[in-house]
Parts: C-alpha cells; sequence; structure tokens
C-alpha cells in the first residue's frame, strides 16, 4: 500500500519536532551538570540559583553584563549557532533542488540528514533563550508551542478546501503588512548594521511578538490546508518533496517559538 504524501510530511514535522524538544531538553540538564559539577559547557558557565518557588534556575555568569567574558560568549554561540542553521537550511534545499538541476534525485537519507542537522543548530538557541528567562515555566511552555504548531498543520490538513482556508489564504498577505512595516522602519531608521526590530522599544517589539504570535499560527494552518493538494501530483508526492515541505513547516514553527520568547521577555 502506498503511503500517503500527508503521512510523509506529518512524520518528518513530527521527527524534527521531536528531536528539537528532546535536545533542548538534553541540553539544559547537561548545563545544570556543568553547573553542578563547575565545569564549562558550551564555551560557557552556569550559575546555580533558585526562582520564588524554591526551584533550580540557572544562568550563564556574567551573560547579561555588556563587556564581560560571559557576556560575548553566549553572543557569539547566539550568532555562531544560528549561521550554521540557516547555512544548513541552504544545504536542505539545494539536497532536494538537486533532481531539477542535475538531472537525478540524492537518495533521500541525504536531505533527512541535513533536515536533522537543521533542528540541532537550533537547539542551542532555544536552551540558552530559556535558560536566561527561567527553565522551570519556559521550557513547559515551549514543549506546548510545539505541540500547538503541530496541532495547526494537523487543523489545516482537517480543513484542507474548505472556505476557511481559502478566506485565510486572501487574509493572510493583508495581515502581514503590519511586520512588514514593522521590519521595514527598522531598517530604515536603524540603518542595515543595526537593521534589526530589536532597537525599538521593549513595549513595541512586545505588541509585535504578540502579533506574530498570532499570524505565523495562522500561516502554519494555512500551509497545513495546502499538503492534500500537493499529494494529489504525483510527481509532488515524493520522500523528498515531503522533506521540503516539512523544512518549510518547521521554518515557520522556529518563527512562532522566536516570537513566544520576546513574549515572555526575552530580547533575544
Amino acid at each position: 500500500m502506498e503511503t500517503s504524501f500527508t503521512f510523509k510530511v506529518l512524520f518528518f514535522y513530527g521527527f524534527i519536532l521531536m528531536i528539537l524538544i528532546s535536545s533542548v531538553v538534553a541540553f539544559i540538564q547537561r548545563c545544570r551538570i556543568s553547573a553542578k559539577r563547575g565545569e564549562m559547557f558550551f564555551f560557557l558557565e552556569f550559575k546555580e540559583t533558585y526562582d520564588e518557588k524554591g526551584r533550580l534556575d540557572l544562568v550563564p555568569i556574567d551573560s547579561n553584563n555588556e563587556g564581560t567574558e560571559g557576556y560575548e560568549r553566549i553572543y557569539e554561540a547566539y550568532g555562531f549557532c544560528f549561521g550554521m542553521f540557516v547555512l544548513f537550511i541552504f544545504f536542505t534545499m539545494i539536497s532536494l533542488s538537486w533532481e531539477g538541476a542535475v538531472g537525478y534525485q540524492l537518495p533521500t537519507f541525504i536531505p533527512f540528514s541535513l533536515m536533522f542537522a537543521t533542528g540541532l543548530w537550533i537547539t542551542p538557541i532555544f536552551a540558552l533563550l530559556i535558560l536566561e528567562l527561567n527553565e522551570n515555566d519556559v521550557l513547559r511552555i515551549f514543549i506546548l508551542t510545539i505541540m500547538g504548531s503541530f496541532l495547526c498543520v494537523s487543523s489545516g490538513i482537517l480543513l484542507s478546501g474548505s472556505i476557511y482556508m481559502e478566506i485565510l489564504g486572501l487574509l493572510l498577505p493583508l495581515f502581514f503588512l503590519p511586520l512588514l512595516i514593522y521590519h521595514l522602519q527598522s531598517l530604515i531608521f536603524w540603518g542595515i548594521a543595526v537593521g534589526t526590530p530589536w532597537n525599538v522599544r521593549p513595549n513595541v517589539r512586545k505588541v509585535m511578538a504578540w502579533y506574530g504570535m498570532v499570524w505565523f499560527p495562522l500561516l502554519l494552518t494555512y500551509q497545513g490546508s495546502l499538503i492534500t493538494g500537493l499529494g494529489l501530483n504525483e510527481y509532488k508526492g515524493t520522500w523528498a518533496n515531503a522533506i521540503e515541505v516539512a523544512m518549510l513547516l518547521f521554518i515557520t514553527t522556529v518563527e512562532i517559538v522566536f516570537r513566544m520568547l520576546e513574549v515572555l521577555g526575552s530580547g533575544a
């Protein structure tokens, strides 16, 4: 019996989400072990502190004090990991477009392995941001956000072809305008070198983070609604194309997680 394209996409998407969750949990646990032993992990030192409920709450040493070694190291870690994350997305997309460019398709395990590596490279960023907040509460919210993203995709699949998805497809570009203006005005007023939305006022960032927490899940739901249609095309229903769709869903999920962390107070 032939496996449906929807199952293929959900298999790869669910797999990379489980890798993300397990890797973040493992990273945080390894940080706790390093703090207890007084060792460095990921070129960082961690201090054992306790929150108001008496729970262990790790803090990267000097990560908030500009000019200190810990501050520089943690932002170097952010930059390196995010750069590798983008690079592996690029490698994954190249491997998936190999057939069209060269004439033959790479074995499925190659783009699958690259997708796996992509998920691992974003792990340290999420784990460190969660540690900077409070891993006891934020880790739970992080896991619920990932599960909610999977439900968004599943809802889109169930509503595929309905009038609701057609209306959503028409409204999404319109609702994207505030986010587009937000990013463009930051680029215009702050310049290319500092052209990021993190340089606007904290309350504006918070409002736009909440807005992104609405827009990106709606986008994820709409993307999910397109999966069934793609599966009807015999040339698009391959395992390799399922990885491509799963990667696009994963990138949107990463956007949702970043917005969630900013809503909770991270300035990353």
